[in-house]
């Protein structure tokens, strides 16, 4: 019998084709889907080694222009600050999560178009958005966390 987690995967797959899904997409709450054809920049301040990475509480943003973003921010001009939540660093120890976000932000940082991976982030929705009488979800402002 297949597990829940192979089931899910199998969903997401059918869900959301690489080729077929627009750039970035809000595909189920509170998931944001973003393909691997995507331009996307992190801040500038994002931490050039994986050590100091770690020392900083793997934290980095990923910047989107605000009409790419699949969520509406009526509050924010022009960048959504999609941002990663800190995570405190341990002595001499790194977490798979801790890895993970680094080779995100290593692949978003070469904009390595051979790579056309789609990324999966969820989104906290909980801080800095609500959801309207529709039912759908709205930024306050530009900044959204993700997990």
């Amino acid at each position: 019998m297949l597990s829940k987690h192979y089931i899910c995967v199998a969903v997401m797959c059918f869900l959301v084709h690489p080729t077929s899904a627009q750039t970035l997409k809000f595909i189920e709450n509170p998931t944001i889907y973003i393909s691997g054809k995507a331009d996307l920049k992190v801040n500038q301040d994002a931490q050039m080694t994986f050590e100091s990475f770690v020392r900083n509480w793997s934290q980095f943003e990923i910047l989107v222009d605000k009409k790419l973003f699949p969520i509406e921010a009526p509050n924010c001009k022009e960048t959504v600050q999609i941002r990663f939540k800190g995570i405190e660093p341990v002595k001499e120890q790194s977490t798979p999560i801790q890895k993970s976000r680094w080779e995100l932000l290593q692949r978003i940082r070469k904009g390595n178009r051979q790579d056309a991976a789609p990324i999966f982030l969820h989104i906290d929705t909980n801080q800095y958005m609500k959801k309207a009488s529709n039912g759908k979800y709205v930024l306050d402002y530009c900044n959204v966390f993700v997990e």
